[in-house]
């Protein structure tokens, strides 16, 4: 049972894809990946990670000045990744370079769910041929050619 939804957590996870925003505040609670126009500093925890690139996390507020993102995810121009439970991070808008929303695509994830179900057919297939046939068969006993005078 643990396989199974192990499984279809890691099919499911590729059906995502990211979309552009517009100019538009985007809601509260989307997620989000934000890359600054120019390299930022983040405050995460204790340590401030300097040229901060990408950004990706949960819209905690949006006005037309700005975005406040809880990160989760900070990527430097070193390409070192920083994880984070929630840091709130503020970008102005004039420094938003690209916008994107986490969206759960609609044929990625008919593409995955018909190839989950004939993966699952497909060994269901296999098992039953394992098993060989049911009819009872099977080599004669010994001595019961032999007849009788």
């Amino acid at each position: 049972m643990r396989v199974t939804v192990v499984s279809l957590t890691v099919l499911l996870s590729g059906c995502l894809s990211y979309t552009r925003l517009g100019p538009a505040a985007p809601p509260r609670g989307v997620e989000v990946v934000v890359k600054p126009s120019a390299p930022l500093d983040a405050r995460v925890g204790e340590v401030t990670i300097h040229g901060v690139t990408v950004v990706e996390g949960r819209v905690a507020y949006a006005d037309p000045d700005s975005l406040v993102v809880a990160g989760r995810r900070f990527l430097s121009e070193t390409a070192t990744e920083y994880f984070s439970a929630g840091s709130l991070v503020t970008i102005p808008r004039s420094q938003i370079g690209e916008l994107k929303q986490k969206r759960l695509s609609a044929w990625k994830t008919a593409v995955a769910l018909g190839a989950g179900g004939a993966a699952i057919a497909a060994i269901l297939a296999s098992v039953g041929s394992l098993g060989g046939s049911s009819s009872g068969g099977g080599p004669p006993k010994p001595g019961a050619s032999i007849q009788a005078p």
